[in-house]
């Protein structure tokens, strides 16, 4: 009885994560453009200001402008692979906890590129937002490296237990 307890609170806290972390994924899809753009300009502008700190650099405010609008663009696109590759990783924990054995990492990887087309699909309705298939593409290969780096992970900890043994 108590194992079942503990295995129903495992697939709803799950559940739960992956709902919380779709939510989120919206939330910022929601935003408009200008929104948007001021949130990663100021993320760029941080990092260049910290590795301006780190290495020296000695740059000026406008140099550092200049560095923070060249880097906007990966550090977007960075920000979409590592969002849709948690919520790939939240996914595939999800499947598991309900037992979902066959085609785990693929089905994971699936539903989350479906759930990328349906946060396009929802960005056409945003003001300065635009549904685009090269996003669904860029977070479904942030889904494919974070789903091959916890395959990674579970067969070194499935060598490590085996060893044990």
């Amino acid at each position: 009885m108590k194992k079942e307890i503990r295995r129903n609170m495992w697939r709803a806290a799950a559940t739960v994560l992956v709902v919380a972390w779709m939510i989120l994924i919206f939330s910022f899809s929601a935003q408009p453009d200008t929104e948007s753009s001021q949130i990663s300009g100021r993320v760029s502008y941080r990092l260049v200001e910290t590795a301006n700190r780190l290495f020296h650099k000695g740059m000026t405010e406008k140099q550092m402008e200049a560095a923070a609008l060249k880097i906007d663009y990966p550090v977007r696109k960075t920000a979409h692979m590592t969002e849709y590759g948690i919520l790939a990783v939240l996914i595939l924990h999800m499947l598991w906890a309900y037992g979902w054995r066959g085609k785990l990492f693929l089905s994971s990887l699936f539903m989350t590129g479906a759930y990328a087309c349906t946060d396009e699909f929802h960005q056409l309705f945003i003001p300065g937002r635009a549904g685009r298939f090269t996003d669904v593409l860029i977070d479904s290969a942030g889904a494919c490296i974070a789903l091959a780096f916890a395959e990674l992970i579970i067969h070194i900890y499935k060598k490590i237990k085996n060893r044990k043994r």
